[in-house]
């Protein structure tokens, strides 16, 4: 199978990961079921411990073009406007109180992997924020096709304690976070199978734009 080469995609229906937009650097986290807790402290300096608990992480199809003829002639690349399929908002809520969403995206970022100890940012998402949609592009050379380019997001949905003061003085609060840590994108080639490594967004592009 021929494969083309743009700025993030594979003709086999694989994802690539991509750093988020201010520059951070993303992991792979595409384990399934809850995380083990554990506690962290929290980066601002205003005490206290949060302890996260039924994390969950998941891959969604947040993006989807419509097929593209390509040649294959050097130079060609992917036109096509990505078409933004899901909403999915950053968000932060806490039972009985308003939370410091800066301290909790902090506290989060460090425990999930894109913040580290000292730093100003969380490198999540902000509050109302809308999950990213990568929008592929770039040059493709390989064989001549129709081709259709999506978009993915990996969700975050985590609940939290954070606990702060001493003794019969202290305070708990219990909430519940939704954000995201990686982003990518992929292309997939109308009219050839996908390999049993195609992830469930490049199937469900196949579904979405591949209706001929």
């Amino acid at each position: 199978m021929a494969t083309g080469v743009s700025a993030c995609t594979s003709s086999d229906g694989t994802t690539r990961e991509q750093p988020r937009s201010d520059g951070s650097p993303t992991a792979a986290r595409t384990g399934k079921g809850n995380v083990p807790v554990t506690e962290s402290r929290p980066r601002t300096g205003k005490g206290g411990t949060y302890t996260w608990f039924d994390t969950r992480r998941r891959w969604v199809h947040n993006g989807v073009t419509e097929p593209q003829h390509l040649t294959g002639a050097k130079g060609a690349g992917f036109t096509q406007p990505m078409r933004r399929l899901r909403t999915d908002t950053a968000s932060v809520r806490a039972d009985g109180t308003s939370p410091d969403n800066d301290a909790v995206l902090l506290a989060l970022g460090v425990h999930l992997g894109p913040a580290e100890k000292g730093d100003g940012t969380s490198g999540l998402g902000e509050p109302g924020e809308y999950a990213p949609v990568d929008n592929g592009g770039g040059e493709f050379s390989g064989a001549a096709g129709h081709l259709v380019e999506f978009s993915s997001v990996q969700l975050i949905e985590t609940d939290f304690r954070h606990s702060c003061g001493p003794g019969k003085h202290r305070e708990e609060i219990v909430g519940h976070v939704v954000n995201w840590t990686s982003s990518g994108c992929g292309d997939i080639r109308c009219g050839t199978p996908l390999t049993k490594h195609a992830s469930a967004a490049a199937r469900e592009a196949v579904r979405l734009s591949c209706h001929w």
